[in-house]
């Protein structure tokens, strides 16, 4: 992790000696947290829980497998007894699908955008000044919307309307990030990856290949979920 992540979740660490008890209770940082159901926001959620008052959002824009990611948003959260909320946007993300002579399995170009934004709406009409996305040093390869140009300009934008875009993961692997869920006991039959959206992960899309070699990679392939092939 880098620097800056590390010293945001220092800052969030409970102190060792509890204060004195003066009978009121002690207010928790707020956040809304960018959620999917797969192995990044299920540890997010976990490392999170017990220091914050957490606000996971799961976001329906018209992706193949919203069912199934928000099953498993429900499931990971009930876990924590945190009830997450569902914003849908599948008529906007299905109409820009549209615009494509294929169908793809994720509609929008640039989603993290179209959800980050989303998100800054959602956090200012709940007054929570934090928004917490489970971006990994991976991501940035693939995506134009996870590199630092991107971050950079996000963040500025954000703070001008007085929010905060934390991205705690950044610097870490997909299997540096399933090392810690491990740690951190996240059940991992309850998460997600698949972008087929079938009940069973399909094993073959990309997602299910990444999330395959991180486990791999972590050592504990056989706390993974079962792949069809």
């Amino acid at each position: 992790m880098n620097s800056t992540a590390t010293q945001v979740r220092m800052i969030r660490q409970a102190d060792l000696i509890p204060p004195e008890d003066t009978g009121a209770a002690i207010a928790r940082p707020a956040c809304v947290l960018l959620m999917s159901g797969g192995v990044e926001s299920s540890t997010l959620l976990y490392g999170l829980a017990d220091t914050d008052q957490i606000h996971p959002i799961f976001l329906d824009y018209g992706q193949r497998a919203a069912v199934q990611e928000w099953r498993a948003v429900k499931r990971i959260a009930a876990t924590r007894n945190i009830t997450p909320r569902r914003f849908d946007l599948s008529a906007f993300g299905n109409a820009v699908g549209a615009l494509r002579t294929e169908r793809y399995h994720v509609p929008l170009p640039h989603r993290n955008f179209v959800a980050i934004a989303a998100v800054a709406s959602i956090a200012s009409n709940l007054k929570v000044h934090e928004i917490i996305i489970g971006l990994t040093a991976d991501d940035a390869t693939a995506d134009p919307c996870s590199r630092l140009p991107f971050q950079r300009a996000i963040r500025d934008a954000l703070a001008s309307l007085s929010l905060r875009l934390d991205t705690p993961y950044d610097g870490l692997t997909k299997a540096e990030v399933v090392k810690r869920g491990c740690r951190l006991g996240v059940p991992w039959e309850t998460s997600y990856s698949c972008l087929l959206g079938r009940a069973e992960h399909c094993g073959y899309c990309p997602q299910c290949q990444k999330r395959r070699a991180a486990f791999t990679a972590a050592g504990v392939s056989q706390q993974d979920v079962r792949y069809n092939r």
